[in-house]
């Protein structure tokens, strides 16, 4: 049921009534959120006022999502436990689209990069007139790596987004410099 992830988007109706399907999907995520195993009596509430800095139990983030909606682009509920370096399931054991979730998190990478570095117009556009400098090089590479596919396991996806959920891992599983040392070589 809620693979499809567009009633994020659709929380008021025209008369600026919350919607039954935004209303079903924030249960479906409350419900999801709440059976995580680390989830406890109160979780990281994602409204757009709270941007998941403030803590409330099942009632206050039911409340606050209808009232505020989704902060933006929350559609893959990683501070909630969802992840995208495996299949993604919900909690009622369904399998979630992998491959729209992988299309969402690689254009997130892309986003970062070129907000991180101020772009303001697309890097491939027509022909350089002049090599790139250092730090253009840099970016321009990353931007190239967000997008260079490695097939490993039969899985489509990205340098970035595998370095990414590598240190994901080093994050959950607290792993040493010896630990990379030896896992990378």
């Amino acid at each position: 049921m809620m693979d499809d992830r567009s009633w994020i988007d659709c929380r008021v109706d025209d008369s600026g009534f919350v919607t039954d399907e935004f209303k079903e999907g924030v249960q479906f995520f409350v419900r999801f959120a709440f059976s995580r195993p680390k989830a406890k009596s109160e979780i990281k509430c994602p409204c757009s006022k709270c941007k998941c800095r403030k803590l409330g139990n099942p009632e206050i983030v039911s409340v606050h999502l209808c009232k505020h909606g989704f902060m933006n682009n929350y559609y893959t509920w990683y501070v909630h436990g969802e992840t995208s370096s495996n299949i993604v399931r919900n909690f009622e054991g369904e399998s979630s689209n992998l491959e729209f979730v992988r299309n969402e998190v690689d254009a997130l990478y892309h986003e970062m990069v070129v907000d991180a570095m101020g772009a303001q117009s697309k890097y491939n556009e027509g022909p350089m007139s002049e090599e790139p400098n250092g730090k253009a090089r840099e970016f321009y590479d990353l931007l190239h790596a967000a997008e260079v596919h490695i097939g490993a396991g039969g899985q489509d996806v990205t340098v970035l987004s595998r370095m990414a959920e590598m240190l994901n891992m080093e994050t959950l599983y607290n792993m040493s410099v010896a630990n990379w040392e030896i896992t990378l070589s």
